[in-house]
């Protein structure tokens, strides 16, 4: 290192700490342990060179280390990326994990990742996506990405041990119609930004559907669609309007889907209460993958405490009319100290008459998660 070079800055960042998914009942198959409970480490650094202003390497692992299911037990790059930004423009290559939902049920419009089923039941966890990417910024015209993905990520299966498993169990090895990693070079390109006070985005991709299909030997295939998606974000006073939406062709006939939905806060001196309602509709047939939920409101409250702890509470259900389920949930997060943060779920699924998703509703759940962050 030549003299006056500062070294490289490594910023640390994540957490770990254990994670135990307590069952109220036994399981519905022997093979299936009763509970379980594991070590979850989300680590991360991030390191800047003064010597080369713009360059950024970022480096997001995740592990999994389950106590008694060794199919729980596995480890992801969530974000391996080297990102350079020079003026309006950004280029990133690596593994990426992109978020483009604006609500709080579902996420329709959210297609690059692969869905980590092992990580969340509820499946909001995401598997980290290969890509090259670019991004142009225009204060007057807004911001214009475009992506490339080479390779595929199929969406891991429970095994035979796992609670709540709604696909076949994955056998040794998992059987999929397409081997890891394979390549595929799907495609997108995005916009997003403000018209007038809404800020707004629009994508189309074109690529193998993140959804599996299940052949009658339980083996999952993937088939190549193209999707159309739209977001929206309307602030107006207290109350935020928000939608988004996906029209998809190659699975069967194509479909759309939307979920439009509002929040209203109130502003209190102990914290701010909200109102949440989404209502959603999925008009996918047969021909296309099935999902959990199509057709039904959510509804919700959120208080965000105003201490030191930052606490949060939020209830809400789903009831989806197609499956004839009620989804309740209810979340507290807090923390305490400076690095330690308590994360409590409770879930609990009401079926009414033969519903397919019956697995769901047969045990309700306590997930507990003590983190230490850093």
């Amino acid at each position: 290192m030549s003299a006056g070079h500062a070294a490289p800055i490594i910023e640390t960042q994540g957490s770990i700490g254990p994670e135990v998914w307590l069952f109220n009942r036994s399981p519905a198959y022997s093979e299936q342990n009763w509970n379980a409970a594991a070590l979850v480490m989300n680590l991360g650094w991030v390191v800047t060179d003064p010597a080369y202003p713009g360059l950024t390497a970022r480096l997001t692992p995740y592990v999994r280390l389950d106590v008694s299911d060794p199919d729980m037990r596995y480890f992801d790059l969530r974000e391996a990326t080297l990102r350079a930004e020079r003026g309006d423009n950004l280029w990133q290559a690596g593994m990426e994990t992109l978020d483009w939902s604006v609500m709080e049920s579902r996420h329709p419009v959210n297609i690059v990742n692969q869905i980590d089923t092992r990580a969340d039941i509820d499946l909001e966890a995401k598997l980290g996506q290969p890509m090259l990417s670019y991004t142009r910024f225009d204060e007057t015209y807004g911001r214009l990405a475009l992506y490339w993905m080479p390779w595929f990520r199929p969406r891991p299966l429970l095994g035979t041990r796992s609670r709540q498993r709604l696909e076949p169990a994955a056998p040794d090895p998992a059987p999929h119609g397409l081997s890891p990693w394979v390549r595929t070079d799907d495609v997108a390109v995005r916009w997003s930004g403000a018209i007038a006070d809404a800020d707004v985005s629009a994508y189309y991709f074109d690529g193998l559907s993140r959804e599996p299909d299940f052949a009658p030997d339980l083996t999952t295939y993937y088939r190549r669609i193209r999707q159309f998606g739209l977001t929206g974000v309307l602030p107006a006073g207290s109350m935020l309007w928000k939608g988004e939406a996906i029209y998809r062709w190659g699975q069967g006939r194509p479909f759309g889907s939307y979920l439009v939905g509002a929040e209203y806060t109130f502003a209190r001196p102990g914290g701010d209460l909200s109102l949440l309602f989404e209502y959603l509709r999925d008009h996918r047939g047969a021909s296309a993958p099935p999902t959990p939920f199509t057709h039904g409101p959510f509804a919700g409250v959120r208080f965000r405490f105003n201490e030191p702890g930052d606490a949060e509470l939020q209830y809400g259900v789903l009831h989806d009319r197609a499956t004839r389920i009620l989804m309740h949930k209810l979340e507290f997060t807090r923390r305490f100290g400076k690095s330690a943060r308590l994360r409590v779920v409770a879930r609990k699924a009401i079926c009414n008459g033969d519903s397919s998703l019956e697995p769901l509703c047969r045990d309700s759940m306590l997930q507990v998660n003590l983190s230490h962050n850093f």
